[in-house]
């Protein structure tokens, strides 16, 4: 689903990079697979880590523009951590892949990444019954399943596991069939 995500935003994307950077439309479509690389490590790093709320106050953020402070969003995208990270992740990337300046490399992240997060954000909007982002909704608009993401728990991450249990009880009582097989996944990790 990432990849329909970066499709439908590329154009759009491109051209404002361009735009800002002065790059050539080619070298800022390179751009765009650096982006894409550094969202997924960034997401499933903090899936991984427990940090599901984090993602969602990001793709709050995100779709309600906010770059400002907003407790209920986690502070607004440019200070949620999973958002720092992830923007970290891509200049470091950048200049590195692409041998791009950090200058220009951060002019790039402030340009796509927010506009690829309002992608996000607006798909996982979407793929919810209400307006809000929930685990449930990021799961679908990522194209995501419950046993990805218990795939990429830690063997120690108990706290993890209990978290992702809770999400899954949720998931059951709002008629979500992906968590059936998460908790019958969790519960054999405690056999």
């Amino acid at each position: 689903m990432l990849d329909s995500i970066m499709d439908a935003v590329k154009g759009q994307v491109v051209s404002a990079i361009s735009e800002k950077t002065g790059l050539d439309m080619g070298q800022a479509e390179q751009t765009l697979p650096i982006a894409k690389e550094s969202i997924t490590e960034g997401i499933m790093g903090a899936v991984s880590g427990g940090n599901v709320d984090g993602i969602l106050g990001m793709l709050s953020s995100a779709v309600g523009g906010s770059d400002t402070s907003d407790s209920a969003a986690g502070g607004g995208l440019l200070q949620n951590m999973v958002y720092k990270g992830i923007a970290g992740n891509f200049i470091s990337n950048v200049t590195s892949k692409l041998g791009l300046s950090e200058g220009v490399a951060g002019t790039l992240s402030s340009v796509a990444l927010p506009m690829i997060m309002n992608k996000i954000g607006g798909a996982t909007q979407a793929a919810g019954d209400t307006d809000g982002i929930d685990a449930g909704s990021m799961m679908d608009a990522l194209g995501l399943d419950a046993g990805s993401l218990l795939g990429n728990l830690t063997a120690g991450a108990e706290g993890g596991a209990a978290d992702l249990l809770g999400q899954a009880a949720n998931m059951l009582g709002k008629g979500e069939d992906k968590a059936g097989g998460l908790l019958g996944k969790i519960g054999g990790m405690f056999k």
